[in-house]
């Protein structure tokens, strides 16, 4: 049996009401390098879909994304997100060796989106660090930064990078404030109470949460 049709994929993913245009937006920037760290594209065929699945099934990361999924569900997440334009999974690597697990996606096209005034170039992010011998340290902050700063280098329309970590995660709301992220309130989106923060780029003014 085909397995996207025995999972639902992108459960993230709502264009109900969205321009068409905004559906014809090129997907995220993806596939670069920042000192040490290189941030690359999931290959669908091979070790990476395997490996993120046994990651993501670490109570750590399944805590934190409920992704904890059977592999086949995953291969199907993988390739749906390659199938439109919405969002890309990425791995990052340190020398070669990879520790992360990333999304990149347009916050206009993503649940979340439809709770503030999104634009349709916003981007955003989730991020799961493999082991946790690696947290703690900076890594997160670190990352979170880099990306940021590509999105606006990388998209010249995108002009807001929106993150949406759960109200009641500490560690990733300081991740986030520590690049200088703005909390635009807190928000009940389906089971989860959480935090919207924004960075705009600059001269921009900060997006809104919807009244």
């Amino acid at each position: 049996m085909n397995p996207t049709e025995t999972y639902p994929v992108l459960p993230r993913y709502v264009t109900e009401g969205l321009p068409a245009s905004w559906l014809e937006v090129p997907a995220p920037p993806a596939d670069f390098v920042r000192g040490d760290l290189r941030y690359r594209l999931v290959r669908a065929d091979g070790p990476d879909v395997p490996m993120i699945w046994e990651w993501m099934n670490r109570p750590h990361t399944a805590k934190g994304w409920e992704y904890d999924w059977p592999l086949e569900r995953w291969q199907a997440h993988i390739d749906a997100q390659f199938a439109a334009e919405y969002s890309r999974p990425i791995i990052v690597e340190s020398a070669g060796r990879p520790m992360a697990y990333m999304e990149f996606y347009r916050m206009a096209q993503d649940v979340v989106g439809h709770h503030y005034r999104a634009a349709a170039h916003d981007l955003s992010m989730h991020l799961a660090i493999a082991d946790l011998a690696d947290t703690g340290r900076g890594l997160g902050s670190r990352i979170i930064g880099e990306v940021t700063d590509e999105f606006f280098l990388r998209d010249p329309l995108c002009n807001a990078v929106v993150y949406e970590p759960d109200a009641v995660n500490a560690a990733s709301r300081r991740m986030i404030e520590n690049n200088d992220a703005t909390c635009l309130g807190e928000v009940q989106v389906r089971h989860r109470k959480i935090a919207l923060y924004a960075k705009a780029r600059e001269g921009h003014p900060l997006p809104r949460i919807e009244p």
